[in-house]
């Protein structure tokens, strides 16, 4: 935990440092400085430590963006998600490959994964919680991204709503009644979580339950054995039973209802497949939060007092 705090605060100062210096938009550092639109772009979001599963979902629509106005596009993603870009028609590649496209596009948070001698070259480094963006963050990155690429804005609408996984089976299948998917746990910004705030999730969910509602308690087979017990509100325990490809089918279940989380993954996908979502915001600076409910939940533009509720 320690050296991981260390690495978010030198990201911290490197933010406000030397890729404020580079900014060719709020959010967006340009290494490339292109006169003209390149031949093809690697996306890099390999890195799990500090690339998270949301992360992904928030760039999917950049990289559309980019494969709808003709240029050649591969993406090496993490392991958990590469079975959903492939699904979404990408090339995926290894990381070293996105080092031989034209441009080279990743997460501010990757910099130090990048070989030292390329890491300003060729490099557009995107920050999806600068808070000087001021509207839906995956829209505002695919416009950016696209006008430092020298492509076209104007010839395609930008949509910044990820990829949708198409139905198939589901846990559910042949289940009664109405679903709730819920999830108490964080893969990232686990300081920023304490006990009280899980109990309040938790709390939502049995009035859920009351409400008529059944629960279906999901997350990776690592958080059931982190924390094994039943918390006697779940009516059905999937943890370690669906890959992500299946926790996107289960979402887009008729069955399912609607998703009880943190600000994490879960919420994103379930709004993702047009459910809504009942969300506990990370404890944050006043101003971190106000901008996670005005631009990142969700990432586009949607009705967002008729798709979240925050707890």
């Amino acid at each position: 935990m320690h050296s991981y705090l260390v690495e978010k605060l030198v990201m911290y100062v490197r933010n406000h440092t030397l890729m404020r210096r580079h900014a060719g938009a709020a959010g967006v550092a340009d290494f490339a400085n292109l006169s003209a639109p390149p031949r093809s772009i690697g996306f890099d979001t390999s890195n799990s430590r500090h690339v998270h599963l949301g992360d992904h979902l928030f760039l999917e629509p950049v990289m559309r963006a980019c494969r709808l106005r003709g240029v050649s596009v591969v993406v090496a993603p993490s392991a958990p998600m590469e079975e959903y870009f492939r699904d979404a028609g990408y090339t995926v590649v290894p990381p070293p490959v996105v080092l031989q496209q034209e441009l080279r596009v990743t997460p501010v948070w990757m910099y130090d994964s990048m070989p030292r001698a390329e890491r300003r070259t060729r490099f557009l480094y995107l920050n999806t919680i600068d808070h000087h963006i001021e509207r839906p963050v995956s829209e505002h990155l695919a416009e950016s991204v696209l006008r430092a690429a020298r492509l076209d804005v104007g010839a395609a609408p930008i949509d910044g709503r990820p990829h949708r996984v198409g139905p198939g089976p589901t846990p559910l299948d042949g289940a009664d009644g109405r679903w709730l998917l819920f999830n108490d746990t964080v893969d990232s910004g686990r300081f920023r979580v304490v006990a009280r705030d899980r109990a309040v999730l938790a709390a939502v969910a049995a009035e859920q339950r009351r409400a008529g509602f059944r629960i279906a308690r999901i997350g990776t087979a690592a958080e059931r054995d982190e924390r094994p017990a039943a918390l006697g509100i779940e009516d059905l325990d999937l943890r370690g039973r669906t890959s992500l490809m299946e926790l996107f089918r289960l979402l887009e279940s008729p069955s399912v209802a609607g998703t009880i989380s943190f600000d994490h993954v879960v919420a994103h996908m379930g709004m993702a497949c047009g459910k809504p979502a009942i969300v506990k915001v990370r404890r944050g600076s006043r101003r971190h939060v106000a901008f996670m409910k005005r631009v990142l939940i969700p990432p586009y533009t949607a009705d967002r007092a008729a798709m979240v509720r925050y707890v």
